[in-house]
C-alpha cells in the first residue's frame, strides 16, 4: 500500500497534537492502540512492513519561529528531516512541498523542493490560508505543478478546528481543473461534509481525484463505496492522515471492505503509483 497523506509521526510531535486537540476541543483520540503510537523511523518501517505498506508520503515545509501551536507546519516535516528519512530508508518515505502562498519566498522554496528526489508533488493545507482552490494566489503553484508534472493534493471539506470551512468547498476546484488540464488535483478528506460535490468534481473532470485521508474505511458512506466500486475505481487514493488513523488498524478495515479485488488494488497502490509518477519502483529497508 501507498499512504498518500501521513503527517509527521515521530514522538516529538505527539505533545503538539495533544495540545492543539485540547485547545480546539476536538474529539480525537491519539495512540489508542499499541500499533498506532508515535514512533521513530525504524519503528514506523516495522509497522509499515506489518501492514504491507511500501511508502508513506508526508507534507514537508519550513516552520517560522514563533508559529502558533495550530500552525500546520508543526505537523509536517522539515526538509532536513525528509532528507534524513530518505537517506536511511530509500523509497519508504517521500514527501510533497506544503505551500505557504502568503510567503513571498515560498514559491522559490517549492521550486527547490521539486528538484529533490524525495518530492513527488505539492500540498495545500487549505484552511491555513484565506484562499479557496480558485484563488489567484494559488495559480503560480498550479503552473509550477504543470511545469514539473506533479499532482497537487489539498484538504477539501470543512476544517477540523476553528477555521473558515467554506475555503474547502470542493466545487472551487472546477476552474483550476479546466485551466490546468495536465495537473492532477486530489481533493483530500473526501470533501466532507460535501461528499456529493466531491464525487461530482471527480466525475466531471478527468484530472480531479479523491483522497480518503483522515476517514477510515469503516466510516465511508455507501455513496462513496458505490463510487469507488464503479466509475470511481481509478479516481481514489487511500490515505490515513496519521495520527488520525493508525496504519495497521485502517489496513484491516480496508481488507474487510465489501468491494472486489481490483478496487482494493487500485486503492492500495495502483492509483497512487500512476498519479505520483516519481515514486520509485524499488524501495529500501
Amino acid at each position: 500500500m501507498i499512504d498518500y497523506w501521513c503527517n509527521a509521526f515521530t514522538p516529538d510531535r505527539e505533545p503538539l497534537w495533544r495540545a492543539v486537540i485540547a485547545e480546539d476541543g476536538l474529539s480525537i483520540k491519539l495512540g489508542a492502540r499499541e500499533d498506532d503510537e508515535f514512533v521513530d523511523a525504524v519503528g514506523m518501517v516495522l509497522r509499515m512492513n506489518q501492514a504491507a505498506i511500501t511508502t508513506l508520503i508526508l507534507p514537508v515545509c519550513n516552520l517560522d519561529a514563533g508559529a502558533p501551536i495550530d500552525e500546520f507546519a508543526h505537523y509536517a516535516l522539515r526538509p532536513i528531516e525528509m532528507h534524513q528519512l530518505t537517506a536511511a530508508h530509500p523509497g519508504r518515505f517521500l514527501g510533497y512541498w506544503s505551500i505557504t502562498p502568503d510567503q513571498p519566498s515560498d514559491l522559490a522554496a517549492a521550486t527547490e523542493a521539486l528538484e529533490s528526489a524525495w518530492c513527488v508533488g505539492l500540498h495545500n493545507h487549505t484552511h491555513s490560508w484565506d484562499h479557496p482552490f480558485d484563488s489567484p494566489a494559488l495559480e503560480p503553484y498550479y503552473e509550477l505543478a504543470t511545469e514539473h508534472g506533479v499532482p497537487v493534493v489539498m484538504q477539501a471539506g470543512a476544517s477540523g478546528g476553528h477555521r473558515v470551512h467554506e475555503l474547502g468547498r470542493p466545487t472551487a476546484i472546477a476552474e483550476p481543473a479546466r485551466r490546468h488540464p495536465d495537473v492532477v488535483f486530489v481533493l483530500s478528506h473526501l470533501g466532507i461534509p460535501w461528499l456529493t460535490d466531491t464525487i461530482r468534481m471527480a466525475t466531471e473532470h478527468d484530472n480531479v481525484m479523491i483522497g480518503t485521508a483522515t476517514h477510515s474505511p469503516g466510516r465511508w458512506a455507501s455513496e462513496f463505496i458505490e463510487f469507488i466500486a464503479g466509475a470511481g475505481q481509478e479516481k481514489t487514493l487511500f490515505g490515513t492522515g496519521y495520527p488520525l488513523n493508525g496504519h495497521v488498524h485502517v489496513q484491516a478495515q480496508l481488507d474487510a471492505l465489501d468491494v472486489d479485488g481490483a478496487t482494493k488494488e487500485a486503492l492500495r497502490h495502483g492509483n497512487a503509483r500512476r498519479i505520483f509518477a516519481r515514486i520509485p519502483n524499488r524501495v529500501g529497508g
